[in-house]
């Protein structure tokens, strides 16, 4: 693992105060670096200034380019593209982003900031099914509402018209769909991931899920991470922002809702441990699905192939930085017993 550099503060305190009305001095104090992702590096710290004899604090984040190995998270700018298209078009809660910078020049890499929101996340690791504040503080009525508040604020993001993301449209001048999704955003992170290894397991359903989609419903932005663990919660379970939006493409909300839900097993039985009472099953929740988009889900079991199938495909090679996923010597059982479960199911439902 590579040390990162140390954070250039005072660059930063002249380079924010250049933008600034009447370029006040800037403090940069309380810098830390939380546990880091793939794409970006993550700095939080407060910006201290004085503003006509007033004192002012902004709590800020900055997300700096990394170099990666994965095309799709080169671009640090994609999510802030993302979020800042989000504010522009609905009340939606996602961190507000003021501040950009291409010129690697500032941090030692292109950055932006974004203001930093005060809330609590419920862990992956060790899995909130088994530790940490959503499985030890609350009961198992309030874990429910916190999860399906998460899903309320999905179908506010998922209500936004694709249009509002045109550089998410690849060209396409109608309604991205299921096959959109697939050949677009899925096949081609399977391209890069394969290396062109064989895995017929996942090529044979990635046809199958093309060659059959479900009717389209609504299309929109399928945020691509929908998880609790992306989620932040105010103390009283309301959301206080969603967050990482690295890899957001376009197409139906409900690649999001099954990506939500099927990660609930991943961070429980896959690693073995019991899922937690709250968390809706399967029925109870596309059932509620149901009732807040405002659409029947016959269909559902398509959704949750194509959400194994992604974690599946996340699995076959190493993505490095911060983050230890080796490529495994076999594919793992849980994961693949999924996508065949999936598919199957959604295959009968065809038939029927």
């Amino acid at each position: 693992m590579t040390a990162e550099p140390a954070f250039p503060a005072d660059r930063l305190a002249d380079w924010l105060s250049a933008r600034l009305a009447g370029r006040p001095p800037v403090v940069i104090r309380d810098v830390t670096e939380p546990a880091q992702g793939f794409s970006s590096r993550t700095v939080l710290f407060t910006a201290a200034w004085t503003d006509d004899g007033v004192k002012r604090e902004r709590p800020l984040v900055a997300r700096l380019q990394r170099d990666v190995a994965v095309p799709m998270l080169a671009d640090v700018f994609h999510q802030c593209r993302v979020m800042r298209a989000i504010t522009a078009h609905s009340s939606v809660k996602v961190p507000t982003v003021e501040f950009k910078e291409e010129d690697p020049a500032v941090l030692g890499a292109p950055f932006f900031l974004m203001d930093r929101i005060d809330g609590r996340v419920p862990p992956d690791f060790p899995s909130y099914h088994a530790q940490g504040w959503f499985a030890e503080e609350l009961g198992a009525a309030d874990r429910a509402r916190h999860w399906w508040n998460g899903v309320r604020e999905m179908h506010r993001l998922h209500a936004i018209d694709w249009q509002a993301f045109p550089f998410l449209a690849d060209g396409v001048d109608s309604a991205p769909g299921a096959i959109f999704y697939l050949t677009r955003f899925v096949s081609r992170w399977y391209d890069w991931a394969s290396a062109g290894r064989p895995f017929p397991i996942i090529e044979t359903a990635l046809r199958f899920l093309i060659a059959n989609p479900p009717p389209l419903q609504r299309s929109g932005l399928v945020w691509n991470d929908a998880r609790l663990g992306n989620t932040m919660f105010r103390r009283d379970g309301e959301v206080a922002s969603l967050f990482d939006f690295e890899v957001a493409s376009l197409g139906p909300p409900e690649a999001d809702l099954a990506h939500w839900m099927y990660l609930d097993d991943v961070f429980s039985l896959n690693f073995g441990v019991q899922r937690i009472d709250g968390i809706p099953d399967e029925a109870a929740a596309i059932a509620g699905f149901e009732r807040i988009y405002g659409w029947p889900m016959p269909y559902f079991s398509y959704y949750l192939a194509v959400a194994a199938l992604k974690i599946l495909i996340l699995s076959i090679r190493s993505y490095g930085n911060e983050k230890a996923m080796p490529a495994p010597d076999a594919l793992p059982d849980f994961l693949v017993g999924r996508v065949r479960h999936y598919v199957d199911r959604y295959a009968d439902y065809l038939r029927s």
